[in-house]
């Protein structure tokens, strides 16, 4: 239920892949209606709704379809051009059994909206080529205009288990603000794949939403996300078995649950799609819950059940009444700027300085539904006028500080100012260098253990990448300091117990 992005790497392969799926056949009409073209670009082109084979592997070799341009570079003799990204949105298993198990085709219709808006959202706020600097000769990163991508929606996973999703491939093509054709410069859309996940679901999440579904926030791994309330969970993973078998990978060689690492579990698990009759797998997906023997709350899962009902009650001549629970009002939930607060102390736990982009998909993916992106950033920005955020000066996008992190920092700079030079020595000068002779210690530890038992400074940092013996270079300057009392912190418990266990020092954690 994330958004996934993936480099097309051979043209050839990727319109095979499609052909064989059946998505250019016109007399296999179910899956030629599921692909389209969509984008600015694509319009510009004047191309059809649905794609055709020619015409796909025509834009992704680089020919602008109309013209006799072609992008990329000759190199060696030959033509080199990257055909494009794989961005695949998938919905939450839950929308994918209400879709395609029960049946209901304005399901299917919400997530093909949510698709389109997201990919709209791509194109106007993180769709980008190269420009030129006369002035200074640089090709700096600025805006596109228009898109140029085929969508394909597929059914099932690769273990033939619903899963409703689309791949949305972004060709390598698009045009400046001059409108001339032009490369994209993918590199805003690939660091913002949480953000366009974030943003799917809650395009998706509104629609249900606004059809009549209840939905409820659960986590996907390390990613938050939701399902439409009523399905157990058992249901839910008797049709997630894709997940299980990458789940299982992970586990059988000891690697824990990363985007990365689940990426890559899914490539070496995965096998070829075999396509199978959708009435056929209906017939064996419907048993299987049977088998199960548990199902949907339909009064919570399935919309639409008031109007229905309504409907029927006039014809038979007696009056509808609500209850009471279909009444009731939805419970009030947390503000967009409580939400994008909570979003920043989330982020402000784990790094000191982050991503606008990450506060944006925090605070979307925590409010399914309810709060657009226009509202998360005006929310942002109220926290940046407040002093809650300040803006930090890093590459990469832009990025904040939350304030009182800013006021940490200025205290220990302060404090380590005040220090300097104010303490005396933790260990005598020889004593050290006679201690350290006998040591294997590197060259770098020694002058670490050196720094901190003979510096006049009442604060000493040493910083050193993972591996390089920061523990064992500790050890030797707690033996150094002899009956001085000593008290190491750590971020976690489990880091405290570790330093204990290796130095036998006292450690307890930061928030102790």
């Amino acid at each position: 239920m994330v958004a996934s992005l993936s480099e097309v790497g051979s043209t050839a392969t990727t319109v095979a892949y499609f052909a064989r799926e059946g998505y250019y056949a016109k007399d296999d009409r179910r899956h030629y209606l599921a692909s389209s073209w969509h984008g600015g670009a694509a319009r510009a082109l004047g191309l059809p709704k649905h794609v055709s084979s020619r015409v796909f592997e025509k834009i992704l070799t680089g020919h602008v379809p109309g013209t006799e341009i072609r992008l990329g570079r000759a190199r060696d003799g030959e033509h080199q051009h990257r055909p494009g990204l794989d961005l695949t949105l998938s919905a939450p298993k839950s929308v994918s059994l209400e879709a395609l198990l029960h049946g209901d085709r304005r399901v299917t219709g919400a997530h093909d909206a949510a698709v389109r808006a997201t990919l709209d959202w791509v194109e106007a706020d993180l769709l980008q080529t190269r420009g030129y600097d006369p002035a200074t000769g640089r090709r700096p990163r600025v805006a596109a205009d228009g898109l140029v991508a085929a969508t394909f929606r597929h059914l099932t996973s690769r273990d033939q288990d619903p899963q409703l999703h689309t791949h949305c491939i972004l060709a390598n093509m698009t045009r400046n603000r001059a409108g001339e054709w032009r490369s994209t410069e993918p590199t805003e859309i690939r660091r913002s794949v949480k953000l366009i996940g974030a943003y799917y679901r809650q395009e998706l999440a509104s629609r249900l939403i606004a059809m009549g579904f209840h939905i409820e926030t659960t986590m996907i791994g390390s990613v938050p996300g939701f399902e439409i309330a009523g399905y157990p969970r058992a249901l839910l993973d008797e049709f997630s078995s894709r997940r299980r078998e990458i789940l299982s990978w992970l586990e059988k060689h000891g690697l824990p649950f990363s985007s990365a690492l689940t990426q890559q579990a899914a490539l070496i698990t995965r096998e070829r799609k075999v396509e199978r009759d959708l009435d056929e797998l209906k017939a064996e997906w419907t048993a299987r819950a049977a088998v199960l023997g548990v199902a949907r709350d339909r009064s919570v899962a399935r919309p639409g059940r008031r109007k229905k009902a309504g409907k029927t009650a006039r014809k038979a001549g007696r009056p509808y009444v609500r209850t009471a629970e279909q009444l009731a009002p939805e419970p009030p939930g947390l503000s967009a700027r409580e939400i994008v607060w909570r979003a920043v102390e989330h982020l402000s736990e784990r790094a000191s300085v982050f991503r606008e982009n990450d506060i944006r998909a925090m605070a979307l993916s925590h409010a399914p539904g309810r709060f657009g992106l226009a509202e998360i950033d005006t929310e942002v920005t109220g926290l940046l006028a407040d002093g809650h955020l300040v803006e930090a000066r890093v590459r990469g996008g832009r990025s904040f500080v939350t304030g009182d992190a800013l006021r940490s920092e200025r205290e220990i700079v302060a404090r380590m100012r005040d220090g300097k030079g104010m303490a005396e020595p933790l260990a005598a000068e020889a004593r050290v260098s006679e201690r350290l002779e006998e040591t294997t210690l590197t060259a770098g530890q020694k002058e670490a253990v050196r720094t901190m038992v003979l510096s006049r400074d009442r604060i000493v940092a040493v910083q050193g990448a993972a591996g390089t013996g920061k523990t064992t270079m500790l050890r030797e300057a707690l033996g150094l300091i002899g009956e001085r009392p000593a008290i190491l912190l750590a971020p976690s418990a489990a880091a405290a117990r570790v330093l204990a266990d290796e130095t036998g020092a006292r450690a307890r954690t930061l928030q102790w």
